[in-house]
């Protein structure tokens, strides 16, 4: 049996160097000891994060709250694993995923505890915002959603209801009802769902499917805007490579979503019509040049259409 509250998972690959700031961040939260637990899940970390956590200053300071911090182990890699991990390492009624590099206001836990009150709940999406080392170029700045970054959604709760629809659900600052998580999602067979990141592979969209797959079980799903988290997101996330390869996988990943849950194939007539789509970016490219970063503008433009022509991932998107 769950107790009430909510544990706080942080799933982490090598976050030696993160950690501490999200536990810091723990640490100061208005929400009672008694109502909260932490889990970092340690993913096969090569770096000593299981060290750094346990020698953690705030861990320390947690400890002496009454908060109980464990650390756990998943072999397998990939985010997938790592959020399953903390799913059935929790002890509480209420699941909040927060990533290594996440920094949640004072008032996250309490507030976002109040909106499982109400039992039809079973979703709530936090609002998050950037926090950049380096300030963005213009190409990255105006796709800054795909950094999983989603303040712009406005200052007002959204309620998308239950339903089988796809949400904009970010894994970061996530709520899950713990009980609806086990119910609704097939965890006992874990190549069913959404890889997710996996070492390098940039694939994404496995929040999005957890929350569709709790909206279709009949929980209902929120977009609460204050519930305020920060992403620390460094200059490195920058790099033309890295952020081109983003773009692909993020669209690809949500063409392999909407196959799988929503029918909408990518037969042989809307592949034509992706590359009619990528050739016209390409006769376009002259105007984009006239944009701010022009040469990554240009770039970034065909990563999109090229993975609208590549469409969903094969092996993924077969409906399960």
């Amino acid at each position: 049996m769950s107790s009430a509250g909510v544990t706080v998972v942080i799933p982490t690959y090598n976050g030696a160097r993160r950690v501490e700031a999200p536990l810091q961040a723990l640490l100061a939260q208005q929400a009672p000891s008694a109502c909260f637990e932490v889990v970092v899940v340690d993913n096969n970390s090569a770096d000593g994060t299981a060290r750094v956590v346990e020698d953690s200053p705030a861990v320390a300071g947690l400890r002496r709250r009454g908060v109980d911090v464990r650390v756990v182990h998943e072999a397998r890699q990939g985010l997938l694993f790592a959020r399953l991990c903390g799913i059935h390492s929790a002890r509480r009624e209420v699941i909040c995923f927060l990533d290594d590099d996440n920094i949640p206001e004072p008032n996250f836990l309490a507030d976002g505890l109040a909106h499982f009150e109400d039992a039809a709940i079973g979703v709530v999406v936090s609002r998050i915002y950037p926090r950049y080392e380096t300030p963005p170029p213009p190409s990255i700045s105006r796709r800054e959603h795909l950094l999983a970054i989603n303040h712009r959604m406005g200052d007002d709760l959204v309620d998308f209801g239950a339903g089988a629809t796809l949400a904009p659900t970010i894994g970061a600052g996530l709520w899950l009802r713990r009980a609806a998580v086990l119910e609704a999602v097939p965890w006992r067979t874990p190549e069913q769902l959404m890889p997710d990141r996996l070492g390098n592979q940039l694939l994404s969209g496995g929040d999005i499917e957890l929350g569709f797959l709790l909206g279709k079980a009949g929980h209902r799903r929120l977009y609460a805007p204050a519930l305020k988290v920060w992403h620390v997101i460094p200059r490195s996330r920058f790099e033309t490579r890295y952020f081109f390869r983003l773009i692909v996988g993020v669209v690809r990943s949500e063409q392999t979503l909407q196959a799988r849950y929503l029918g909408r194939r990518s037969g042989g007539m809307a592949r034509w019509k992706a590359f009619a789509r990528l050739l016209g970016a390409g006769l376009a490219s002259p105007v984009l040049a006239f944009r701010g970063d022009s040469v990554r503008e240009i770039l970034f433009v065909l990563a999109s259409r090229w993975a609208q022509v590549q469409g969903p991932y094969p092996q993924l998107h077969e409906t399960r």
